[in-house]
């Protein structure tokens, strides 16, 4: 019989050809010391998740971003967080924030947000985030 590798990232997915039964098993990390690194401190993101973020974050930016996103503890703070990036990175745009590509890609980031998590919930308050950041851009002008 022949070994077959099969690579899934983000979503609910479930392979069970002629399985008889399903396990799920979490694995819980706890707190480490806040003089870790980013990646060190978010166990669920690894080096292939910062690589694709890195497509749209300016590489000297990219630590500081995953750690505020590391640090938020709802969806309104990531909410916050994107608009910050949407307004300072020239390769995200108000279009590509509230895809759910790029909303799950965001996923691994955010390991302290408990409720809320889901792509609908997060796609709203990333969508309040930047209307009332535009709103407050315009008013300054």
């Amino acid at each position: 019989m022949s070994e077959i590798t099969i690579n899934i990232h983000g979503g609910n997915n479930q392979i069970l050809p002629n399985a008889t039964h399903a396990e799920q098993h979490f694995h819980y990390h706890g707190a480490e010391s806040s003089s870790a690194s980013p990646s060190e401190t978010n166990p669920s993101a690894n080096d292939e998740d910062r690589q694709r973020l890195s497509i749209y974050v300016n590489k000297e930016e990219l630590d500081k971003y995953i750690s505020l996103l590391s640090t938020c503890t709802s969806a309104s703070e990531v909410g916050e967080v994107v608009a910050t990036l949407c307004e300072n990175e020239p390769k995200i745009d108000s279009d590509r924030i509230v895809k759910e590509s790029f909303i799950r890609m965001l996923l691994p980031f955010i390991p302290n947000v408990e409720k809320g998590k889901g792509i609908d919930n997060l796609r709203i308050q990333i969508d309040k985030a930047w209307t009332a950041r535009k709103k407050a851009l315009r008013n300054q002008k």
